[in-house]
């Protein structure tokens, strides 16, 4: 994993806060079988605990018990390192773990983070969000410290063969870009502080010391949950 991580203060507005204590069982639905009993409901705001959805660009087993959640900055050093640990775990691990990716760009600390996370959802329109995730983690240095990288993201977009208008009109699709936001509520929800940060079936992981670590946690919550009926 990286040696560094990008740190940001969360901003939520206090009226934002309020309702989504409120309105929480409908923004952020905790993952349960279609079995779980009444009792399983809440019946009161202040029952609310902060859950981690599922929704998102995934990866592996969509059946699979063990779900890593990654939120995660296109333009952040430690995230970009990351890639390729997470991508041997997933492929080690195909048929035990699915993955899914949130955006949580850092636009205070780094400029270009939000308008690279729209690259990506335009091309996961047209297929190809996890081929732009990889373009952009990969050619990070070349985008990510220039005044416009739009130019950058169109080389990309037509190295991947997409079509080039309509990703140039999904890129500023008002939609796509609260997309993006609802993903980064959701982290501040959960409490995510830095990037990348994982949540393996709703729980935070712990900074990993180094790779091994890392792939250790995941084969161990694969491990517990094979074990639980």
């Amino acid at each position: 994993m990286g040696s560094s991580r990008s740190y940001v203060k969360p901003l939520i507005i206090m009226a934002v806060m309020v309702a989504l204590a409120i309105g929480a069982g409908l923004f952020l639905v905790k993952r349960q079988s279609p079995e779980a009993s009444g009792s399983d409901v809440l019946t009161s705001p202040l029952d609310f605990k902060p859950v981690i959805t599922t929704k998102g660009w995934n990866k592996g087993n969509p059946n699979a018990k063990t779900v890593l959640v990654e939120f995660g900055d296109f333009q952040c050093a430690a995230c970009a390192a990351a890639r390729l640990p997470v991508m041997r775990i997933v492929e080690k691990h195909s048929q035990d773990l699915l993955l899914v990716f949130k955006h949580y760009p850092l636009p205070q600390v780094h400029r270009n983070s939000m308008i690279a996370a729209q690259a990506a959802e335009a091309a996961g329109r047209q297929f190809r969000f996890w081929e732009m995730y990889d373009v952009l983690f990969q050619k990070q240095s070349e985008w990510s410290a220039i005044p416009d990288p739009l130019t950058y993201f169109l080389k990309y977009a037509a190295d991947l063969q997409l079509d080039l208008e309509r990703f140039r009109q999904d890129l500023w699709d008002g939609q796509l870009r609260d997309k993006i936001l609802r993903d980064v509520l959701e982290g501040q929800v959960g409490g995510v502080k830095s990037v990348p940060t994982f949540f393996v079936n709703g729980n935070m992981l712990p900074r990993p010391q180094n790779d091994s670590h890392f792939e250790d946690m995941i084969a161990d919550a694969i491990k517990k949950a094979h074990e639980t009926k």
